[in-house]
């Protein structure tokens, strides 16, 4: 089995599918459903992006964030006793390589009977200062881990022993979340509403085609407001939208 460590330059195709500290904060106003609109325009079906049934275990701020990826496979007694033991399994190993500004997303299993985690295996996330987890499994301990600060999204809540339901694998490769693709080093956007990845290779033009629409959005807003229209004159937006909208803001 894998030792799951992976050097975190293994995320970085060149330095431009890095988004900035910046930008970053400035897609934490965005919500999940214009990147999925502007995913879509980009040839991304909300299949190939949206994990429709992940929702929030906890309260907080909007995540963006870059993925470092865990793998579950299903327990088996004699592959379970091949797992690295300790502080190389997987999911420790990904914890050791993630920091602020990463997310922590992971395989388990597709069933909330899976738990990847409770109160003390989560301090190490509150001690690193990662930014959150996504993961298709369940959650132990959420009142406790609820303190730690860290948001949170799955399955559901629950008191199963996630180690006789499946067992961590590997560490930063590719991965099948709630039936979506996750690459080590895309990017996660999560909030109230749902889970979005944005594939590492689009990211910097997804995030300028997110932010020039969340603005195109309060245009919309504005104009209907003025006009006292229906939402069709402008919604959803098409091309000749999108060029009024960019003549108005030169």
């Amino acid at each position: 089995m894998s030792e799951g460590i992976m050097k975190k330059e293994i995320f970085f195709e060149a330095p431009k599918h890095v988004l900035s500290a910046d930008t970053i904060k400035k897609l934490k106003e965005v919500n999940t459903s214009a990147f999925v609109d502007v995913l879509s325009r980009n040839g991304y079906d909300a299949r190939h992006v949206l994990m429709d049934n992940i929702f929030p275990l906890n309260q907080g701020e909007r995540l963006v964030a870059r993925a470092i990826t865990v793998r579950y496979l299903p327990s088996r007694p004699d592959a379970d006793s091949e797992k690295p033991s300790g502080e190389k399994s997987p999911e420790y190993a990904a914890f050791e390589v993630a920091g602020p500004g990463d997310v922590i997303v992971m395989e388990s299993m597709s069933t909330k009977l899976m738990s990847i985690g409770g109160d003390i295996k989560f301090l190490r996330l509150k001690q690193r200062n990662i930014d959150g987890l996504i993961c298709d499994g369940g959650v132990r301990d959420m009142k406790s881990v609820d303190r730690y600060g860290i948001r949170i999204w799955g399955y559901g809540r629950t008191s199963n022993l996630g180690t006789r339901v499946g067992t961590p694998y590997s560490t930063n490769e590719p991965v099948r979340v709630d039936g979506v693709l996750v690459r080590p080093g895309d990017y996660m956007v999560a909030d109230d509403d749902g889970v979005v990845v944005i594939p590492r290779s689009i990211a910097v033009l997804v995030a300028e085609q997110a932010l020039e629409y969340t603005q195109l959005e309060g245009w919309i807003k504005k104009k209907l407001s003025e006009e006292n229209l229906s939402p069709g004159k402008y919604y959803p937006p098409d091309d000749k939208t999108f060029e009024e909208f960019r003549r108005t803001k030169k």
